[in-house]
Order: C-alpha cells, then structure tokens, then sequence
C-alpha cells in the first residue's frame, strides 16, 4: 500500500465501484484504516466507467491538481454539472495506488 500526504494526513487510495452502476469511485482511507472520504462523484453519466470519475471538487476543493501532481489522474478536459457544481472528469491511474 502506498500513503500520500493528504492536507496534513497521510492516506491511501482504493477503487471500489458504485453500487447503482458499477463505475470506479475513488475511497480515501486513513493509516489507520478509517475512512477519509470518497473523493469521486457519480453523475451516473455514460462517460464514467471503470477507469474514468468525476473528481468532487466541491467538497474537496484542489483535489484534481493534488491527484495530477501525485500521478494518480490524467485530465480528460470534460466537466459535467450537478446543480450549482461542475465536475471534471479524469482517468483515473488505480495502478499507482
């Protein structure tokens, strides 16, 4: 398992799936095994998929670029809106977590 410094804490990153349809959702976990947050958004949109998410800038603001300068997502340049927030959507690079 590899641990990132996430705003002062040190977590790991699991792809799990959402329940509705199977597309990859993105769990950060504690050292201690808690978990932090999911850090993806499900727009049930037909672009996400096993490897691709929406990225949930609105509760975790900066995460897309945190994600980028970790190589852990490649910006796709497609956003998508949820009520008053817009969403980017990245591959998501689940082998290096």
């Amino acid at each position: 398992m590899k641990y990132y410094s996430y705003k002062g804490t040190k977590v790991r990153l699991q792809a799990e799936e959402y329940r509705s349809n199977g597309t990859l959702a993105v769990a950060m976990y504690t050292k201690d095994g808690n978990l932090y947050d999911v850090i993806t958004v499900n727009l049930c949109d037909g672009l996400q998929s096993d490897s691709m998410a929406f990225l949930d800038t609105n509760n975790h603001s900066g995460i897309d670029k945190w994600m980028e300068k970790q190589n852990l997502a490649i910006p796709m340049y497609v956003t998508r809106r949820s009520g008053f927030c817009t969403y980017p959507l990245y591959t998501i690079l689940t082998s290096n977590f």
